[in-house]
């Protein structure tokens, strides 16, 4: 054994024997011969072990996890089963166990622990079955949890962790459905699937006309200029009445004004024919306008009835 392999051993043996009252074996092998990162590895083994001891199983699965993956250790994926169990993963923590009895000979002390923790927790695991309608398209893919199943994993129960699943069914051409179930400790379910229907491939919001686009743009913009010219109609009317007002108090019945009325006559007229001008192009841009956003809103394929988010009805 090299040097560097037995003092990382050592380390571990020694925080197995820091940590054991917490009822958890800390199991240790000596390093493979592709580890990646044996220091971090140990590092994090450490640390995973402190959380542990703080009742932080989440955090301490973490970091075994990730101890694991970067220098893999039969200790390592002892103490991932352990956490994994206390956190309600039973298939997770199952798996593990059954992967650190296959890794170690049965004469290791070992073994028989990690086996009767294993066969303790068979009988509490969810399964879950999944059937996929007969008669599925070619390609069809069947995914649980984000993992693809193959043919041979259909129709068979396999063990879940308990809560809830997402199961997609994808196939050429169509778009992916999604089912959903949930499974209780040592529960059985099956789900039947079957792929989205052809003719919803094609689902979804009709694509935009960009002429018919413009137009409803423009329209929108001419009912913004024909409003500001009514208003601007009703103001100059409302001067034109005050001119005339004013005309009637500064006025005989002969028409003989003094200063004050003729300044008001006069300016009394223009306001008279800016509120025409006004009031006019108002009435045309409303018109304009509203007649275009309406007719761009309109279905082209039967000609009446209007695209789906203008719900509008009644003769125009």
């Amino acid at each position: 054994m090299r040097r560097g392999d037995m003092r990382r051993t050592l380390r571990r043996i020694a925080f197995g024997i820091l940590f054991g009252s917490l009822g958890v074996p800390s199991f240790a092998l000596p390093a493979s011969a592709q580890s990646q990162d044996a220091a971090a590895a140990d590092a994090l083994f450490r640390a995973g072990r402190e959380a542990a001891e703080a009742g932080d199983h989440a955090g301490a699965c973490a970091r075994f996890h990730e101890s694991n993956r970067l220098d893999s250790a039969v200790g390592t994926l002892f103490n991932i089963a352990d956490c994994e169990e206390k956190l309600g993963n039973l298939a997770t923590a199952w798996t593990a166990f059954e992967e650190v009895v296959q890794r170690l000979p049965p004469e290791d002390e070992r073994h028989p622990i990690a086996a009767a923790r294993a066969a303790a927790l068979a009988p509490r695991l969810p399964r879950l079955r999944i059937h996929l309608e007969v008669g599925a398209p070619v390609g069809t893919s069947v995914s649980r949890d984000g993992v693809t199943l193959g043919g041979a994993s259909l129709d068979t129960p396999l063990p879940v962790d308990p809560g809830r699943h997402v199961v997609e069914i994808t196939s050429p051409g169509r778009p992916p459905r999604t089912y959903q179930v949930s499974l209780g400790e040592g529960e059985t379910k099956t789900l039947d699937v079957a792929p989205s229907d052809a003719t919803k491939a094609a689902s979804g919001p009709p694509p935009v006309d960009p002429s018919r686009s413009g137009a409803r743009t423009a329209g929108y913009a001419i009912l913004g200029v024909g409003a500001a010219a009514a208003v601007a109609g009703v103001v100059t009317g409302i001067l034109v009445l005050d001119r005339k007002r004013a005309v009637d108090e500064n006025c005989d019945e002969d028409k003989r004004c003094d200063q004050a009325g003729v300044d008001a006559a006069r300016s009394g007229k223009t306001f008279g024919v800016v509120t025409t001008v006004a009031l006019a192009a108002g009435a045309v841009g409303l018109g304009a306008g509203t007649y275009l956003v309406l007719s761009a809103g309109r279905d082209p394929k039967s000609g009446t009835g209007f695209r789906s988010g203008i719900g509008l009805r009644g003769t125009f």
